[in-house]
């Protein structure tokens, strides 16, 4: 397979964060080994979710869908916001209001610690 192949099956945004990950590596080859960003984010979640639990968070089979959803979307966006929460599967689960009901006042600290760990 062609590399033009490969990145015809790709998405544009998981394209864009490997680029981001091709340019951390550039930078600091010590620091950032070179695989796909969507790898390095499930990896980073996985290990949020666990040490949440660890601390004894507790999250609804509703929760850790979205929680779930929410890791995918910063694997392919770099980030999520609150108006990432209009569109796609977001806006078809009921937009912000739906993740306003499911974590309340936590959301917005939800979002800060998922951007800053997922993506480190």
């Amino acid at each position: 397979m062609t590399a033009e192949a490969g990145a015809a099956d790709r998405s544009a945004g998981a394209l864009l964060t490997d680029l981001v990950q091709l340019v951390r590596h550039a930078i600091q080859p010590e620091d950032s080994p070179l695989k796909p960003y969507a790898e390095e984010v499930r990896v980073n979640y996985a290990v949020w979710k666990s040490q949440r639990l660890a601390a004894g968070a507790r999250f609804t089979a509703e929760q850790e869908q979205w929680l779930d959803r929410m890791a995918e979307h910063i694997a392919t966006s770099l980030v999520i916001e609150p108006e990432d929460f209009e569109t796609g599967w977001f806006g078809q689960h009921g937009s912000l209001g739906s993740a306003h009901a499911l974590f309340g006042d936590r959301l917005p600290a939800i979002l800060a610690e998922l951007n800053g760990t997922l993506a480190a």
